[in-house]
């Protein structure tokens, strides 16, 4: 299991311990610590993170409904596979629904709110940052999409994004970042110049060039011997 020190203090002190304890493992299963296929067993897991059985088993169902993990009768809980037909299926969706966000947002997008933008792209053009760049991009499309207004949109978003987010990491981690800083700067000038059309067709060919690069990952890896 490749579950640590650091995910085990974590979990010591912490009254809703079942939050906590899914947001280890997903963390693990976003990084890649938890490889698809891994074997999630409650026990083990209770026993490294140092907490009861009832949060793992509450956390995994929650895991479960994100997609992230599947529960096989008489074969216990995995991570789930990387598909190709989900990489579509998701990333179609994440079209949708920021581009509806920013349809809202654009036009009332603050000083402050594209200071922000812009503060956070030189962030993510430093080498140094390629530890931290997925969370910058993350912190970067939350402020177009809160920029919205609209609650249940963001959140639906919110649910949307953590499903992507491994994906994402693989995106990054094959294709590099230099392809998605010139989209996000493309993108950002468009808002800058509240030009809603231009925003919206950089937003799609962003998430299509990411849905494109991994779902030939996944596929790839769901035709490699062995897999599951």
């Amino acid at each position: 299991m490749a579950l640590g020190e650091r995910d085990r203090l974590l979990i010591a002190g912490i009254p809703s311990r079942k939050d906590v304890v899914l947001g280890v493992l997903r963390d693990a299963i976003v990084e890649g610590r938890l490889a698809p296929g891994a074997r999630l067993e409650p026990d083990r897991i209770a026993l490294e993170l140092g907490c009861s059985r009832m949060p793992v088993r509450e956390a995994l169902k929650g895991l479960e409904a994100e997609g992230l993990v599947t529960c096989y009768p008489f074969r216990g809980t995995e991570v789930s596979q990387l598909r190709a037909d989900e990489v579509e299926e998701l990333f179609a969706m994440r079209i949708a629904l920021e581009g509806l966000a920013l349809t809202r947002a654009v036009p009332g997008l603050t000083g402050d709110e594209l200071g922000k933008m812009r503060e956070l792209l030189l962030a993510m053009d430093d080498p140094a940052q390629r530890e931290g760049w997925r969370a910058l991009n993350q912190k970067f499309h939350s402020i177009l999409n809160g920029a919205c207004g609209w609650p249940r949109l963001i959140e639906q978003i919110d649910v949307l994004r953590r499903n992507v987010e491994r994906y994402v990491r693989i995106w990054v981690d094959i294709g590099g970042t230099e392809v998605p800083q010139r989209q996000h700067w493309a993108l950002y000038e468009a808002c800058r110049a509240r030009d809603v059309a231009r925003a919206q067709a950089v937003l799609e060919e962003h998430f299509r060039s990411t849905a494109e690069l991994v779902a030939q990952v996944a596929a790839a890896r769901a035709a490699a011997p062995g897999a599951a």
